[in-house]
């Protein structure tokens, strides 16, 4: 078995092959593109179906790994957390950290990350592409509302403007201003109808989303970036190791009978978090008052904020007991109930 090391960037990148005893046999800087791609790997001297590959996840990974299974090769993707010798080397350069991964991988040191399949990979690009406009649009409002209130305006309804009772009509050009800023508005609005008709196509055909649905505050757009996000939910041994992945767990730093309990790691996804936190944050006693017992019970000992994100932890708990043992979201059922082993207070060290 040979390995192949890859140092990817956005326009070039290096191949270093090495032997089991790890020993340099072919080095070549290739361009990434197609047709170099191709190219280079007519050049390895080496029979293709015995070469493993180690690359990481940056640039356009996915569609240079997808050409290297192609032809036969065993492609492995590094895990970018835990790829140390790379970043904290003294000598740092493509061509060593080309054969740092290759030496990884030879000697069974190599931190893999999982590869999401290519549908979830496009549902996860209409995702967010969906919540980049979302978030343009969002911005223009506020520029709309800060503008409005140095004109002395006191609301916005429907993208126009109301005055004061008695005051002069606003200047001509902050008119036009304010004009074009709304149509800016009805153009990012008229944008994401595409993006939820697309949603709606896939919802029905994912039923994962649809039984995340049955939990309160949880839309479409929730449900299937949780699915997104996730992707495979059977790949997590217990809810534990889930919230882990999803960076809403707090730092831990322990020595002897001391434990210290820091700001959660933020390892992940953000757009996981983020919808998560967001789901927790529409959790009122008037929906999930079992759920919302939780919050109420924490915010005093840690904060209001501190225990939304304690709660978002725990929700996404109860959606991994609901995945895999295919149950709707059951009120009646107390929370901790889903999440056996897992301490209310385990995430309010800081958000």
């Amino acid at each position: 078995m040979y390995t192949l090391g890859i140092d990817l960037h956005k326009k070039s990148s290096v191949w270093m092959l090495i032997d089991e005893q790890r020993t340099e046999l072919w080095k070549e800087d290739v361009l990434c593109h197609p047709d170099h791609i191709t190219t280079a790997v007519k050049n390895i001297p080496v029979p293709l179906r015995e070469i493993q590959v180690a690359i990481e996840p940056v640039a356009g990974w996915r569609w240079v790994s997808g050409m290297l299974e192609d032809v036969g090769m065993d492609v492995h993707i590094a895990h970018p957390r835990k790829i140390q010798l790379i970043a904290k080397s003294t000598k740092k350069t493509d061509t060593e950290d080309a054969r740092t991964l290759a030496n990884l991988l030879c000697a069974g040191y190599f931190p893999e990350a999982h590869k999401s399949s290519d549908d979830i990979y496009q549902l996860r690009l209409l995702l967010r592409e969906r919540t980049f406009i979302i978030r343009q649009r969002t911005s223009i409002k506020n520029q709309i509302h800060g503008i409005a209130t140095t004109q002395g305006l006191h609301e916005i309804k429907s993208g126009n403007p109301l005055f004061k009772k008695g005051k002069a009509d606003i200047m001509a050009g902050q008119n036009f201003i304010l004009k074009q800023l709304h149509h800016l508005v009805e153009d990012f609005e008229k944008r994401v109808i595409p993006f939820d008709e697309r949603l709606q196509k896939e919802l029905v055909q994912c039923p994962i989303a649809q039984l995340l649905m049955t939990f309160p505050g949880v839309g479409m757009v929730t449900a299937l970036t949780v699915v997104a996000e996730v992707d495979d939910f059977t790949r997590f041994g217990n809810s534990k190791k889930l919230v882990s992945f999803a960076g809403l767990v707090p730092r831990q730093r322990s020595s002897g009978d001391v434990i210290h309990y820091g700001a959660i790691t933020h390892a992940g996804s953000a757009s996981l978090r983020t919808a998560l936190v967001e789901t927790a944050m529409r959790i009122r006693a008037s929906n999930a008052p079992e759920l919302y017992a939780f919050v109420h019970r924490l915010a005093p000992i840690c904060g209001a904020k501190k225990a939304r994100v304690a709660l978002a932890r725990k929700i996404l708990c109860i959606m991994w007991k609901m995945v895999v043992s295919n149950t709707p979201y059951q009120p009646h059922i107390l929370p901790s109930a889903y999440t056996t082993n897992v301490s209310d207070l385990d995430t309010v060290s800081g958000t």
